[in-house]
Formats: structure tokens, sequence, C-alpha cells
């Protein structure tokens, strides 16, 4: 139960976080294309693998 809560919150507020929003208005075209994919996957990634261990 735990892990899914973290795993929520990891997916709902570090996607639209300020770093999000912050990059976006630094790169318009290059943000739009690589932000929103590597951050996501990487913080769901980094939740995972601190759940796992």
């Amino acid at each position: 139960k735990t892990y899914k809560e973290y795993y929520a919150c990891a997916m709902g507020e570090a996607a639209p976080k300020p770093k999000a929003n912050a990059r976006k208005k630094k790169g318009d075209s290059a943000s739009s294309t690589t932000p929103p994919t590597p951050t996501p996957t990487t913080t769901v990634e980094s939740a995972l693998r601190l759940s796992a261990t």
C-alpha cells in the first residue's frame, strides 16, 4: 500500500511539478519533446528502485 501511494505521488506530482514548468519555459520546442518523457520516467524508475530496495 505504501509503495503504491508513493508511485501515485511520483507520477502525479513529479510530472506537473515546477521542474516541468521551468523547463517548458526555457525551451518550448526542445523541452516539449524531451522533458515530458525522461522526467516522469526517471522519477518512476527511481521510486520503483527505492521501493524494491
